[in-house]
């Protein structure tokens, strides 16, 4: 990864020079101006001329004599590419090496002060430079002497070269190679280097913390559930590193929870299943010989064998669950009828350990749900306050309206879930009391858990608010049905949603 992340910075900016490379040549490539290099080589020139015209060769007022225009003519053939032209102050050009100016035509020219040299003394003869427009519409480069005001008719001396609209590749190195493509190239070699460096420094900053959560998965594939990743790197990979981190705790959790719940499940198994064989071994021996002992362990078989049942029940409950796959009859549901039918059947078992079962429903409105199910749920939460209260303690089982809704509590003054616990005491496997006598127990311990999947079901809410030896208390709500369109019994009535047939509430305890 660092291989790459390094040649993938070293191929941007490659191609990043290259782009700027690429657009300088083209725009230098159709830039008609008059550069420096190119205003010295021909400022050089005029020089030249200017030299030629003060050893005895001055040219006249009228233009230049046929020895002078023969000199001219030669010079221009040597200088193949470049034009002299001749011309007074006024701009009547009296010579044009390259004839397309004719004798006495105007010159029509764009010019301003022009110096080869800042330091140039002030007697050398000043000059000018622009852009010539010629009659053939072709626009020319020139450099040339300045008009002397005191003498408009004198003729000035000045050589251009054509403008090109599209230099040539060879023609922009001779025009731009020494003063700014080479400067670039070094440039651009010194960044390279520089930003090479860079990039091993960045890429392995980011490679780095990566491979470390690559080392730290391979390590917790292994089994080492203690495995961590050091935070550090950019704020994207210690998000990473964090979520990693939250991840292999949740799983050495997960995993530590799964073999207490294994354990547990063994143990919870093996009990019945040891009272049913040494029973049912009992009557094989002829031990149960007389009918009250063959009566007895008949009951105690058929009371352990329905405890397995239980058992097997909440664990195919669970598993629905955790495949979203939990069957569940929709209709209407009297919560008034149901929690106070919960309530009498469970008043008995809790007077049998001295508790006082208290019920407070007042009139409810119906609600959409599975009313076994529903039941399940709070004969799961009384059951559960029935087993945490001490003799002597009180279970109240309330309902009330709330946000258009029905909130349903059950309240104990049990020894109460420590602060520790309370977050986790829906979670699957988890147990809130692992010192509890295993002979106390009954069931699995997937009832709150059970009981979460099936309020979830539903689209309600479950909560539960406890201090330790104050006591506990789970919430449930859940939304009731709009009261200006039975959509339920409307449905029912049409055919496209079946009444499902009554049926016996059953005890799932």
């Amino acid at each position: 990864m660092r291989a790459r992340l390094l040649a993938s910075y070293i191929l941007i900016l490659v191609l990043t020079l290259v782009t700027i490379g690429v657009s300088l040549v083209l725009v230098l490539r159709s830039r008609p101006l008059l550069t420096d290099t190119r205003s010295l080589a021909l400022s050089a020139l005029v020089q030249q001329l200017d030299a030629l015209e003060e050893q005895g060769n001055a040219i006249p007022d009228a233009g230049p004599t046929l020895a002078q225009r023969a000199r001219l003519n030669t010079l221009d053939r040597r200088l193949k590419s470049v034009r002299i032209i001749l011309a007074n102050g006024r701009g009547v050009v009296s010579y044009d090496s390259k004839h397309i100016y004719t004798y006495g035509s105007q010159l029509i020219a764009e010019s301003q002060p022009y110096s080869p040299d800042p330091n140039t003394p002030s007697s050398m003869t000043p000059m000018v430079r622009g852009v010539l427009s010629s009659p053939d519409n072709s626009d020319w480069l020139f450099v040339g002497q300045a008009p002397n005001p005191a003498n408009p008719q004198a003729q000035v001396f000045m050589v251009a070269v054509r403008a090109p609209r599209l230099l040539s590749f060879p023609e922009m190195l001779q025009y731009y190679g020494s003063d700014l493509l080479a400067p670039l190239l070094e440039a651009g070699l010194i960044g390279l280097v520089f930003a090479v460096i860079m990039s091993v420094i960045v890429a392995r900053g980011l490679a780095r913390p990566l491979q470390d959560v690559s080392k730290a998965a391979s390590e917790l594939a292994k089994g080492r559930l203690d495995e961590r990743v050091p935070v550090r790197g950019p704020r994207e990979t210690r998000t990473l590193a964090e979520a990693f981190n939250r991840m292999a705790q949740q799983v050495g959790e997960t995993q530590k929870a799964q073999r207490d719940f294994l354990a547990n499940v063994t143990h919870d198994l093996r009990t019945p299943l040891t009272s049913i064989q040494g029973f049912s071994q009992a009557i094989i021996d002829g031990v149960a010989s007389n009918p009250s002992a063959a009566q007895r362990a008949a009951q105690i078989i058929y009371d352990e064998a329905g405890r397995l049942n239980r058992m097997v029940q909440e664990l195919l409950d669970l598993a629905r669950i955790e495949a979203g796959r939990l069957n569940m009859t929709r209709h209407v549901v009297r919560l008034t009828e149901l929690l106070g039918g919960v309530g009498e059947r469970l008043a008995p078992r809790a007077q049998e350990k001295g508790l006082t079962l208290v019920t407070d429903i007042p009139t409810l409105p119906s609600i959409a749900g599975d009313g076994d199910r529903l039941v399940q749920v709070y004969t799961n939460l009384i059951d559960n306050a029935i087993k945490h209260t001490p003799p002597g303690g009180r279970i109240v089982l309330r309902a009330a309206l709330q946000d258009n809704g029905v909130l349903v509590q059950v309240s104990d003054t049990g020894e109460g879930i420590p602060a520790a616990d309370l977050p986790h005491v829906f979670d699957r496997f988890y147990q809130v009391d692992k010192s509890r006598q295993r002979e106390k127990r009954d069931g699995t311990g997937l009832g709150l858990a059970i009981t979460k999947g099936i309020v979830d079901a539903h689209g309600g809410k479950l909560w539960v608010e406890s201090q330790e030896g104050q006591g506990t208390t789970f919430s449930t709500w859940f939304p009731a049905l709009a009261s200006d369109s039975t959509t339920i019994v409307a449905r029912r009535r049409s055919g496209l949603f079946k009444t499902p047939a009554p049926r016996p509430v059953p005890d799932r305890n």
